[in-house]
């Protein structure tokens, strides 16, 4: 299915979403340990994180690479991500505080652009998924976009992920910034609600749903949404990811996407990943992270942090 692009700009799109204010041919993955090539170094509290950018002229595209490092004094006191490819090369944002349950979007101090706001952003012990809005990047300095990236920067984690040798289930949120055409109605801004993925190790393959809300940024109104993915391939080093045969829905409707994530923790305890998915109906750009529904708590943490 040819993408189209997205129905609004996104960087009026990411900003209106802060606030939580609503509700290729098959892989077989080999049994044993897997090195997850986004995951970090404990040691140094670095490692390149893997995601989706969106920009105001086209549809979002995987493929972003970045290194995310803590500022001084550990995981809760933010952390610097540089990005490293493609139109985003060169730009950087250093954020002090949380933003993925904040009234309002904290703006993080920019390298190489004119701005950037933390506007999503998800965690748990081991991993760690934001979205950046980013304003005046590129040659001009005049590209605006959205950049959704996952990562582990340490917590004193194996380097290593022990991938089950049958399945599992992970449950828990996601966060994006969207738009959707419901009952005649376009409702723009922040879209929230719950997370499920079911992984088969045996075969390589992977679907997930998500079921929550749309949220107007101007007039308060909000609307169901539903979303998912099949048959996405978990690929060597426990990246998962979608292919030319992986199918997308968007509001109930058959959509295009994109979709980068990995599996964290020593015995992949949590789920992390970034999206973008789109059809006629609009579209919607952000992240997700998930617990092993066979672990007996919620990885997620409450207050969201690097």
């Amino acid at each position: 299915m040819t993408p189209k692009l997205m129905p609004l700009g996104l960087i009026a799109l990411a900003l209106a979403a802060c606030g939580d204010t609503g509700a290729s041919g098959a892989f077989k993955s080999p049994k044993g340990t897997s090195q997850v090539t986004s995951n970090t170094l404990p040691q140094t509290g670095q490692g390149n994180s893997g995601g989706v950018l969106a920009t105001s002229s086209g549809a979002p595209a995987a493929g972003v690479e970045a290194t995310m490092s803590y500022n001084a004094g550990g995981r809760a006191y933010g952390a610097r991500v540089d990005f490293h490819n493609g139109p985003m090369a060169g730009v950087g944002a250093r954020c002090s505080r949380a933003g993925g349950g904040a009234g309002a979007p904290p703006e993080c101090s920019a390298i190489n652009a004119s701005k950037v706001w933390l506007v999503n952003e998800l965690s748990g012990e081991y991993a760690y998924a934001g979205a950046f809005a980013v304003e005046g990047f590129g040659p001009d300095s005049n590209q605006n976009g959205l950049a959704t990236v996952h990562s582990g920067p340490g917590m004193g984690q194996s380097r290593f992920v022990e991938l089950p040798a049958g399945s599992a289930s992970y449950d828990g949120r996601f966060q994006a910034g969207g738009a959707l055409t419901h009952n005649g109605q376009t409702f723009e801004g922040r879209i929230s609600g719950n997370m499920d993925l079911a992984a088969d190790f045996a075969s390589g393959t992977m679907s997930g749903s998500f079921n929550g809300a749309i949220i107007d940024g101007r007039s308060g109104l909000q609307a169901p949404l539903s979303a998912g993915f099949s048959n996405a391939q978990i690929g060597l080093g426990g990246r998962f990811y979608n292919t030319g045969d992986t199918t997308f829905m968007y509001g109930g409707q058959q959509a295009w996407g994109e979709l980068d994530g990995a599996f964290y923790g020593p015995g992949a305890e949590e789920a992390a990943g970034t999206f973008g998915f789109g059809n006629a109906r609009g579209g919607m750009t952000g992240v997700m992270l998930g617990c092993d529904t066979s672990g007996a708590t919620n990885c997620l943490l409450p207050d969201p942090r690097f």
